[in-house]
């Protein structure tokens, strides 16, 4: 469910598409430098309330929209520490930029008749020494479950309602690229599983509550956290699901993420994704939606799950001129239980996509993706890079 919301709030940053596409206003978006669209100067300047659309292309729930009211309690560029200059037109100003901190409230619904709605703050204090993210939020969420079963993947439909809670804080370690946090999720759950393959009147009801505490330590050097050209982001994460914290049941999870961003040549960005998850406990204390499951491009949410999930995947891009970029990328997952069954599952996608630089200061692009997966083809639309 985590994973859910977090790619409802990326796809809140298609802000383009809300106000700056008519006529009368394009003479403010027009980069001087080349004379072509750019939103730098209009994202630079935000401050106070926002109102933002959501565009939902998650496959697992369907294509969706929504809103959010976003409060900026700085300006969307940023700011600097005290004595410090930046100018925020220019990407190689002087200063330290810090993020600004952000407030929203939000909620989307898709074509299956999924819903979400919460609210969430992000915290940047101490001149981005200190990290805060809070969030609330609950919904109705639909979509297919697969098991293997005698070597087949059978799915049964499944509605999952939570209500959740996040607190996280990650402290910067001596002024370096390093960040050390720590976290607590709790979410109360009801589920409803349709095994309509067995029979059409065969439903299982539940209600469980999972409660954890999280450690992660992250680093990251990308020259910008939308759509990067250089630089590494990489994390690990632990989470220990305890009763003793407000949960129902006892086990553990573990992440490692590494993106990697470098150039071929000035024309041709490349980058590097690899993830690893794994779960630890009694099958019967774990959750089925608590698994890891391969998230790629083109793979519906908890489609491929297991009790450990490798992910890689590779994006080449070609940008034939300073504001166009033509991409091609391709993925492999596998999932492996290492339960009696001891199975495992391979699947790979691959795709191409189009963007545009859409805001120069930021570094950031809007385009789309076509990614063909195992089962379907599926489309993709596209603010900063598909990795975030």
């Amino acid at each position: 469910m985590l994973r859910l919301y977090r790619k409802l709030a990326i796809s809140s940053l298609l802000v383009v598409s809300s106000t700056v596409f008519s006529a009368s206003m394009l003479d403010g978006f027009i980069d001087p430098e080349d004379g072509m669209l750019d939103l730098s100067h209009y994202l630079a300047e935000q401050k106070g309330f926002l109102p933002i659309p959501i565009i939902v292309t998650e496959p697992a729930v369907g294509y969706g929209i929504g809103a959010a009211l976003v409060f900026l309690h700085d300006p969307l560029s940023g700011r600097v520490p005290e004595g410090e200059s930046f100018n925020p037109q220019s990407v190689d100003g002087e200063g330290n930029m810090i993020p600004p901190s952000v407030s929203a409230v939000f909620g989307a619904y898709t074509e299956n008749d999924t819903w979400l709605a919460g609210a969430a703050h992000m915290g940047v204090w101490k001149d981005d020494n200190i990290r805060y993210t809070g969030a609330i939020f609950t919904g109705s969420i639909n979509m297919k479950f697969y098991r293997n079963v005698l070597g087949q993947d059978v799915s049964s439909e499944v509605n999952l309602e939570p209500n959740a809670l996040l607190q996280e804080i990650k402290f910067r370690i001596n002024d370096s690229d390093f960040f050390a946090g720590a976290s607590y999720f709790l979410v109360d759950t009801d589920t409803e599983l349709n095994f309509s393959v067995i029979d059409p009147g065969f439903i299982i009801k539940n209600n469980s509550r999972e409660a954890a505490i999280g450690f992660s330590l992250n680093y990251d050097t990308r020259d910008t956290t939308f759509t990067p050209n250089t630089g590494i982001n990489t994390s690990i994460e632990v989470s220990l699901f305890r009763k003793a914290v407000g949960g129902d049941t006892d086990y553990e999870k573990y992440e490692a993420k590494l993106l990697y961003f470098t150039s071929l040549t000035k024309q041709f960005p490349l980058g590097l994704r690899g993830d690893i998850a794994t779960i630890d406990g009694s099958p019967s204390e774990i959750p089925f939606y608590a698994y890891p499951f391969i998230d790629l491009r083109g793979i519906p949410m908890i489609c491929y799950q297991g009790d450990s999930t490798f992910v890689g995947e590779v994006e080449l891009g070609w940008k034939f001129t300073p504001r166009w970029t033509l991409i091609g990328f391709g993925g492999a997952g596998r999932t492996k239980d290492i339960g009696p069954s001891d199975s495992n599952t391979t699947v790979y996608t691959k795709g191409a996509g189009l963007r545009y630089f859409i805001a120069r200061r930021f570094g950031a692009h809007i385009g789309f993706d076509i990614v063909k997966g195992p089962e379907d083809t599926v489309f993709y639309q596209q603010f900063g890079h598909a990795w975030q």
